[in-house]
């Protein structure tokens, strides 16, 4: 009687035991669901710290949450990427946003994101450089009073479409406060600047050293063809001159130039690179 009695009460702990560790489970596996959906909002609202969080508590309940893993992965390296970019670190910034992206099954909103940061930062590494040379070219130009080709050279980087993203607020401070520089002083020797203009106009109009639009025979420009227009595109283009931010009376201005000085529009091209 006693022996079955011990058994009883065996059986009915173990029951309580076996019931309590499998309500454990699934309450667990409800928090880690509830975890995971958190940080998908989280992630949804570009909260991203916020939803690392919540995806390492999601593993605490479920060590072996292969969703949250991939997840939790995938924010890391983002994260990363979005320092790499604060430091200014940006082939770092583009190395772990291509981790993000080719997360196997990873979230696809962070995806998209990741995958359109690279493509930013692509375009931002294959212009700085550019930028930087141009701008090193028009502090020269410009330290060696040729204020209006060191304008010429500035319009590279202030015609920039994108030169307001934050990627660029450096060089393009730097070429805003000479640029400003350069028309003080192109303003006092007396030569027409309209402050006020965008980046391109007001440096087209500056392209040729030692003249103005003022100073320029409006007689002569008007003998100059399409023909040689489209000519001294093409040579400015091989020079290495965007020849689209210049107008074509402002092109005219430049053939004008080289036609006064005996030289080719290329050879007067070659002072602004």
């Amino acid at each position: 009687m006693r022996k079955r009695t011990w058994f009883m009460i065996t059986l009915i702990i173990a029951v309580i035991f076996i019931g309590y560790g499998y309500t454990k489970h699934v309450e667990n596996n409800q928090y880690y669901q509830e975890l995971l959906s958190q940080a998908e909002s989280a992630i949804n609202d570009q909260a991203y710290q916020t939803a690392q969080v919540d995806l390492e508590n999601a593993l605490k309940k479920k060590k072996d949450g292969e969703t949250a893993q991939i997840y939790l992965k995938q924010v890391k390296f983002y994260r990363q990427g979005l320092h790499a970019i604060q430091k200014k670190n940006y082939q770092r910034a583009q190395v772990k946003f291509q981790k993000a992206a080719q997360q196997q099954d990873g979230m696809q909103i962070l995806v998209s994101r990741a995958t359109a940061k690279q493509t930013e930062l692509q375009e931002v590494l294959r212009e700085l450089p550019i930028f930087e040379r141009a701008y090193r070219r028009a502090k020269i130009l410009s330290t060696n009073y040729e204020y209006t080709a060191s304008n010429t050279k500035l319009a590279v980087i202030l015609g920039y479409g994108n030169i307001k993203q934050a990627y660029y607020s450096e060089i393009y401070q730097k070429a805003q406060k000479l640029q400003t520089y350069n028309n003080r002083i192109l303003t006092k020797l007396g030569y027409h600047v309209d402050s006020g203009v965008s980046a391109t106009d007001s440096s087209a109009t500056d392209f040729l050293p030692g003249s103005s639009s003022s100073k320029t025979d409006a007689a002569s420009l008007k003998k100059i063809t399409a023909k040689q227009v489209k000519q001294a595109r093409r040579d400015l283009t091989k020079e290495g001159v965007d020849a689209h931010l210049f107008s074509d009376t402002q092109v005219k201005q430049v053939i004008q130039e080289a036609n006064n000085q005996g030289v080719s529009v290329r050879q007067i091209a070659r002072e602004f690179k």
